[in-house]
């Protein structure tokens, strides 16, 4: 199995959590927006595989990932410690 299939796996299951929470669907309507957001998934990354665009939007992603995680978090967790240190 490819990673990035895995990856569209895991953010249909966020976005159905997501859905789920905000819309309070019955058992029958979550397993239909679980279809329909894998069958829109699925499309996507074949579109994205078609076209090339597959490589560029998992590099934009992995180093967007890791900027926030080494950079911006840090950067967060520095200036709310220094706060505290202030109070």
């Amino acid at each position: 199995m490819e990673i990035a299939l895995v990856f569209g796996g895991i953010a249909v299951s966020l976005l159905i959590e997501f859905v789920k929470n905000k819309l309070k669907l019955s058992a029958f309507g979550i397993m239909a927006t679980v279809v329909v957001l894998s069958l829109l998934g699925g499309l996507a990354y074949q579109a994205l595989l078609a076209f090339g665009y597959w490589e560029a939007f998992i590099g934009v992603v992995a180093s967007a990932g890791a900027f926030y995680a080494f950079i911006i978090k840090n950067v967060k967790d520095l200036s709310s410690s220094s706060d505290r240190e202030d109070a």
